[in-house]
């Protein structure tokens, strides 16, 4: 049967035989599919024919001792040399039991030296007598025992804790499996002049996250300009990844009408910035409108115009923002993998495995406070009124959370700095910055005069910067000049805090919220009390850091 599957096996395609006999090699690579083979011969000749060896009193002997040794310490450095297995802790696990069962045959040696002659076990082995032998060999299997568990704990546990992808109802890598037809799990289409650089940053992180995964990637496949639609074909989804100037690009709408043909899933990638080579979803779409009106292309006879391009890229599904900031980029390669996953033949019959989506372990998850937190919003702050709601819903989202939403009271920062009856400040304060277009440039300088008040009081800046241009994001740089200069320098320094980016995409906006609640000073919802006591600390010290000694004559805020 492995013989007879080798090649659908090797090529990662599903077949109804290979599906079948699954259980013979879905645990090891696909170039050691017939290591369950090799492993079964090596127990069957441990286990029985090696009786055969001096069959009348090879009990008493040490060949098959000997033999049993050489044998096993042999097919340990075939496992060490090959790693057959796909999961380290499947390998590391082969390893130990091969090691201590040829140990166990190499200790049955001494104990047979020193059974048949105490003077030999004396010269030979150096004990007294065979029992003296024997309970050294039970100490050292028992020593060995423990050491090689605790190895394989703790290969586990890294194992378990390594950044990959794995479906979030189970905690288990997907399973990657090929339609009969296709080589590749997908195929990247980008424009090199403007995609380039980001579209291998894509499928390498995405080989990290999906080990085994195989993508098309032109650096890597392309050996003929010519075989474009050959190789769109051999891919179970096409990945687009749309920058400035992609449908200006003749062969990449060449790979869009070989996807149209194949009828292949559409998985498109969307370039935001534009100082990295972006563009605005409308500008592509006239872009698209523009140039894909080729009448019967080659690929695709059938065309019938842009409205079919458009519905495929943009309508079909919507695209994927790439960001490549840290945690947000981890967000978008998620998505993609979800995609992928979602039009393999194997999760086309289980849906419901991945109806909780993917994860990754390490990932931003949800926060929450461990007391009563009070953020401070300045009204003339544009935004930041809708921005605080959304921080205080983020706050319960959590099971288990210590604090619910409730806890979180949002306070006018005009009325609890400077009003004159205003309640007394509680608990930890934060006061909330909302970064974009208007931010410092409100009449009467409100904003920049709180922000002050707040800094002189030790309260702790929680700075936002939008990212999404309609919503009035604009390049950070634009803050030097909006921001009045005596909040720039000492004592202040207000920019020596790090702005949390905002962006508009849902995933990244649910990491944006959370990531402004840590710098808050919430913590993880499965936090233990040491690390809670942690991040505690630390706040503390940053807090301490803000309190500066009020100037001896007080600053006047000039508005730039």
């Amino acid at each position: 049967l492995l013989l007879w599957i080798r090649r659908d096996v090797r090529a990662l395609r599903v077949t109804r035989l290979s599906r079948a006999c699954r259980f013979l090699w879905r645990d090891y690579n696909a170039s050691c599919h017939y290591w369950e083979l090799a492993d079964l011969y090596r127990k069957l000749f441990l286990a029985s024919l090696v009786l055969f060896i001096q069959t009348d009193d090879g009990s008493s002997k040490l060949l098959r001792l000997v033999v049993a040794s050489v044998t096993s310490a042999l097919f340990l450095t075939a496992l060490a040399l090959v790693k057959p297995f796909k999961r380290f802790d499947d390998f590391y696990l082969a390893c130990t039991a091969n090691l201590l069962l040829a140990c166990c045959f190499i200790s049955g040696t001494v104990i047979q030296l020193c059974e048949s002659a105490d003077d030999m076990c004396k010269t030979l082995v150096g004990f007294e007598s065979a029992r003296g032998a024997s309970e050294f060999v039970v100490v050292l299997t028992v020593a060995m025992l423990i050491a090689s568990l605790l190895v394989v704990l703790f290969k586990t546990v890294s194992a378990v804790r390594m950044p990959t992808v794995r479906l979030t109802s189970s905690g288990r890598p997907p399973v990657l499996e090929l339609s009969p037809e296709c080589h590749f799990h997908g195929f990247i289409s980008h424009c090199w002049g403007t995609g380039q650089d980001q579209t291998h940053t894509v499928v390498r992180q995405l080989q990290l996250l999906l080990p085994g995964v195989r993508i098309w990637l032109d650096v890597d496949n392309l050996d003929d300009v010519g075989r474009l639609e050959e190789a769109v074909a051999d891919a179970m989804t096409f990945l687009v990844f749309l920058s400035a100037g992609y449908f200006r690009s003749f062969n990449c709408r060449r790979e869009l009408y070989a996807a149209l043909a194949s009828n292949r899933p559409f998985i498109p990638i969307f370039e935001a910035d534009v100082a990295k080579g972006g563009a605005s979803i409308e500008a592509l779409k006239a872009e698209c409108r523009e140039n894909c009106v080729e009448a019967a292309p080659a690929a695709y006879p059938n065309y019938s115009g842009p409205g079919e391009m458009l519905a495929r890229v943009f309508e079909e599904a919507a695209p994927i923002v790439w960001v490549r900031v840290n945690a947000f980029q981890l967000e978008s390669l998620k998505a993609v993998a979800l995609r992928m996953l979602l039009h393999s033949p194997f999760y086309a019959s289980r849906p419901a495995e991945l109806a909780d989506g993917v994860m990754v372990p390490g990932q931003a998850g949800p926060v929450a406070f461990s007391g009563p937190v009070t953020i401070l919003v300045c009204r003339g702050n544009v935004g930041v009124l809708d921005l605080s709601e959304l921080v205080k819903t983020a706050a319960g989202e959590g099971r288990g959370s210590t604090a619910s939403a409730e806890t979180v009271t949002i306070r006018d920062a005009e009325e609890a700095l400077e009003g004159v009856n205003a309640a007394p400040l509680s608990g930890h304060v934060v006061f909330l910055l909302y970064l974009n277009d208007k931010t410092f440039l409100d009449a009467g300088g409100a904003v920049a005069r709180l922000v002050q008040a707040a800094m002189d009081r030790g309260i702790a800046i929680a700075p936002v910067h939008e990212q999404e241009p309609s919503c009035g994001g604009v390049p950070f740089r634009n803050f030097f000049q909006q921001t009045p200069q005596v909040l720039q320098q000492q004592p202040y320094k207000l920019y020596n805090t790090v702005a949390v980016p905002l962006y508009p995409a849902p995933e990244h906006r649910t990491v944006s919220l959370r990531l402004i609640l840590t710098s808050m000073g919430a913590v993880p919802c499965d936090a233990g009390p040491l690390q809670r006591r942690w991040q505690l600390l630390r706040r503390r010290i940053a807090v301490a850091r803000l309190v500066r000694r009020r100037p001896a004559e007080p600053q006047q805020i000039v508005q730039p």
